[in-house]
């Protein structure tokens, strides 16, 4: 063979992989395109203006098989990311590398990050193995970003690391959207009638800032109208009536496009007022936003849900000695709510706690153009508790009979999407007219596309709080379980469809099929595929050869 045909072939090959190495592309031939990045985050990608560095804390010498498919799922998805931009760097971290006492230190430091490790078994020398499966993305800003979604109670690790591969996109868009200081809006507590104060917020509150929003107070008696800027106005909880003039400024808002969070507690019922009267009955709030509610769409019924799937209240029994002896009951009034939608907000959520919640009712009108989406519904076994209602303790002294339980699925969070009418078509006063004319702007009867979540339990957002202390519990701690329900992720995941619904949290919506080995067929087929996977490749190699050969030879012979 002539030395300069090698030679010549031997240039054309390496050329083709230098040119290979800068032009990279690929085609995506899985059913559920695992591997294609959507539009949204393949848009957020393609504009970064500066780059991010991603450290995953996930290598070690030995993982089970699993969580290797999670380390490789993650390396996957983040080059899937590199064929947009550029601006991405990566690496893997291992944090159990060198002597015991570094390893210690190394976790410790990890852990003021919020970073918890998982430990996954052993190694060859017995010692424990653990992984962290969280990820830091520096940028303009520096963030931390949990991998693993373990948002469904008492599943195993299997399901938990597919669920987490199918909220890998997500996940890995979302840090470095907030590294590169991208993420973020305004959002604001109203107060000044009787909503939870900035304590009973505060982790919700700390949360939002460190997703790069920005928060703060809104005095109804301290303005005249919202600045339109203000990406979420959130009521939480009030207890005071609302005046027309509060109900108008909120109308208008809404009709210039502004989101609003109603978060209502239509019954004054709470487990304080019980425990100072042997028989307690709630009262209606008197809040007097029913007609602007029912002009949106909504109703909030002045009844109470009871549901036997429940989260569980801890209550004197008797007396042990001189001691009072407590015991656990569960308690219907406090329901612990699923999620009942595709929509993203509570795609893969895991349940939501709720105390005294009540029913929402839709209505639809010929005027308001809007889609309404049931985001949170009682269990099959739930009841109506309607007004007047009489609270005790009694009831928890005989197991409920599950036949009077029947009244399933009933809303408790409706998400509305659309135009809505005002609720101030034909009754705005001329003081409320002169307001909006001294700053300029028109009363509008109709609004522009915009959005309202309506949740009938105001404590969804309540984090325990000790006013002496200053001491804050995570939101959605139940303190008899020890448990951290979905209540944040489930307000944060709101609050960021609302501003961006098309944004990256549409990538929640994808569905990630792992399909499993049937370890029975592959055992007992070892050899056929054996022989297929060696001796096949082997023989087409020498038919190939010998073909060539054989042409070579008629060619030149």
């Amino acid at each position: 063979m002539d030395i300069k045909y090698i030679l010549g072939l031997f240039g054309i090959i390496v050329l083709l992989n230098l040119f290979s190495n800068q032009f990279f592309t690929s085609v995506d031939l899985t059913e559920d395109k695992r591997y294609t990045v959507t539009n949204p985050v393949g848009g957020l990608l393609e504009n970064l203006e500066d780059e991010v560095t991603i450290r995953v804390f996930m290598t070690a010498d030995f993982l089970p098989a699993d969580y290797k498919l999670f380390k490789k799922s993650i390396a996957e998805k983040i080059d899937n990311f590199k064929t947009k931009t550029n601006k991405i760097n990566y690496f893997f971290e291992d944090p159990n590398k060198g002597e015991l006492e570094l390893i210690k230190k190394r976790g410790m430091a990890l852990r003021r990050m919020g970073i918890n490790p998982v430990r996954v078994g052993k190694d060859q020398q017995g010692k424990d193995v653990y992984v962290f499966p969280a990820a830091v993305f520096e940028g303009v800003d520096t963030v931390v970003i949990n991998l693993m979604d373990n948002n469904i109670p008492g599943a195993d690790e299997k399901t938990v690391i597919t669920n987490s591969i199918g909220l890998l996109e997500y996940n890995l868009a979302k840090g470095i959207q907030m590294a590169s200081g991208k993420a973020g809006g305004i959002i604001a507590f109203t107060e000044g009638r009787g909503e939870l104060s900035a304590g009973e917020v505060s982790d919700l509150d700390r949360s939002l800032r460190q997703q790069g929003y920005a928060v703060g107070r809104l005095p109804w008696d301290n303005i005249e109208v919202f600045d339109p800027q203000i990406d979420v106005v959130i009521i939480a909880k009030p207890r005071f009536t609302f005046s027309d003039q509060d109900k108008f400024i909120l109308d208008q808002y809404i009709m210039q496009g502004g989101k609003v969070v109603w978060l209502i507690d239509r019954m004054n019922a709470d487990l304080d007022s019980m425990l100072v009267k042997t028989v307690y009955t709630p009262y209606d709030y008197p809040l007097d936003i029913e007609d602007q509610l029912f002009k949106y769409g909504f109703r909030i019924q002045p009844n109470l849900i009871m549901d036997m799937e429940c989260t569980k209240v801890k209550l004197v029994s008797g007396n042990l000695g001189n001691a009072a002896q407590m015991d656990v009951f569960p308690w219907y009034f406090h329901p612990a709510v699923r999620p009942f939608s595709d929509n993203p907000i509570v795609k893969n959520l895991d349940r939501v706690s709720m105390r005294f919640a009540s029913v929402i009712d839709t209505i639809t009108t010929k005027k308001n153009k809007t889609k309404k989406t049931i985001l949170l519904r009682s269990s099959d076994k739930s009841l109506i508790k309607y007004s007047p209602v009489e609270l005790n303790f009694e009831i928890l002294r005989v197991d409920p009979d599950p036949q009077y339980f029947n009244k399933p699925n009933l809303p408790v969070a409706v998400l509305s999407e659309g135009e809505f009418t005002s609720a101030f078509e034909f009754n705005a006063t001329a003081p409320m007219l002169g307001v909006l004319k001294k700053k300029g702007m028109t009363h509008m009867t109709k609004s522009v596309p915009t959005k309202m979540l309506v949740v009938s339990d105001g404590d969804i957002a309540k984090n325990d709080f000790n006013p002496k202390t200053k001491d804050i519990r995570s939101l959605g701690f139940d303190r008899v379980s020890g448990y951290t329900f979905a209540n944040k992720d489930f307000l944060l995941n709101a609050i960021e469809y609302m501003i961006d619904d098309g944004g990256i949290i549409q990538s929640k919506n994808r569905e990630v099929k792992l399909n499993l080995l049937d370890c029975s067929r592959a055992k007992s087929e070892k050899t056929k595929w054996q022989l297929i996977n060696i001796v096949l490749p082997l023989l087409f190699l020498i038919l190939f050869g010998m073909g060539f050969y054989f042409v070579r030879k008629k060619r030149f012979g």
